[in-house]
């Protein structure tokens, strides 16, 4: 089993459970002025943190790359672990949805129109993120060239820029109607940024005090985004998000606060449990797997057992049974020598 870092597992694994915690809450992208929604509204901004811990945690362990291979190798291990993949569950999702749970139709089969649904993740909307983490990887073999001491100041000098013209002040302006020219503004998009804060905040110690401010930060970039959230769309009667993205400033201090708290915590109670570790390092590994699952398993668990999706369990809890079957049916398919590439 290949040297793991017990805190990356860790980060791993709350980013995925993030992940099925939101699409648990999936009715808070439709506003009704009811308990089920707010609640709904607590729970996508406390865990918005997924997708961006995913990227930072790629970045942590992605940038250095060139200490231990080369450019090639680094696109051929990305390559079995997402591209070919990727081409295997958009198919499966695409046969799955048309012929087996008929939830959707197709009556053009033109390569161009198939092409148009694979490129717009109409077969699955969640299936954007393959796309992302793709073009990921086609950008860190460039990053990866400042993942030295001496470009450390550029790095944040980057990072800084970014929140400053990219995440607070156009946010600000769009928040009181002001339309803000976007050219000015640090030319690099939101998910290098995630990259490079991913690697930096790996590799760089911050002293008690400011991260005790940071987590006060996260906590009340929850607020701020709940806050904004529940009373603008209470007076239009519809939802308002504009104070949603991922590149929002409150988006940022918020994975980071995950990630430096995550970092930070003593976990030495769990390194003396070799069995632990390596259980936990499994899990880890499993976690693309359960987000290329899931929704399927979700649909099976809310049609077979008849659950209500506005049920408060199946929004607080529910998430626990659907990692529960995804990771054993990854687990399973990992086993099987013909099928485990598909699953990495």
């Amino acid at each position: 089993m290949k040297k793991r870092i017990l805190y990356i597992d860790i980060l791993n694994i709350l980013a995925i459970l993030a992940v099925l915690i939101m699409h648990h809450n999936g009715i808070v992208h439709g506003y009704t002025n009811s308990s089920t929604w707010y609640t709904s509204l607590i729970f996508e901004c406390i865990f918005y943190f997924a997708v961006p811990l995913f990227i930072m945690i790629s970045g942590a362990m992605l940038m250095p790359y060139r200490e231990k291979y080369s450019t090639k190798t680094f696109f051929k291990k990305r390559a079995l672990k997402v591209f070919i993949p990727a081409i295997f569950w958009i198919t499966f999702m695409l046969i799955w949805r048309v012929f087996i749970v008929k939830t959707m139709t197709i009556d053009d089969w033109s390569p161009k129109n198939i092409l148009n649904i694979v490129f717009a993740s109409k077969e699955e909307t969640t299936y954007y993120y393959l796309f992302l983490i793709m073009g990921v990887y086609l950008t860190v073999p460039v990053l990866s060239r400042l993942a030295k001491l001496e470009y450390r100041k550029t790095l944040w000098y980057l990072v800084g820029v970014f929140f400053i013209f990219n995440a607070i002040v156009p946010n600000f302006l769009k928040f009181l109607g002001v339309t803000y020219n976007t050219d000015l503004s640090l030319m690099i998009g939101q998910w290098s940024m995630y990259v490079v804060l991913g690697y930096l905040l790996s590799t760089q110690e911050i002293s008690k005090k400011y991260r005790v401010i940071l987590y006060i930060l996260g906590i009340l970039a929850i607020v701020y985004r709940y806050a904004t959230t529940a009373i603008l769309s209470s007076q239009t009667g519809k939802l308002v998000n504009t104070t949603w993205g991922y590149s929002q400033f409150h988006t940022i201090l918020l994975s980071s606060a995950v990630f430096v708290f995550i970092k930070n915590m003593n976990f030495e109670w769990i390194e003396k449990r070799k069995k632990l570790v390596k259980t936990l390092g499994v899990f880890a590994g499993c976690s693309f797997g359960v987000y290329l699952l899931h929704k399927i398993v979700m649909y099976y668990e809310v049609h077979i057992l008849g659950i209500n999706t506005l049920s408060i369990w199946w929004r607080t809890a529910g998430f626990i049974m659907t990692y529960g079957i995804s990771l054993g049916i990854i687990l399973i398919l990992k086993r099987m020598p013909a099928i485990k590439k598909i699953v990495p």
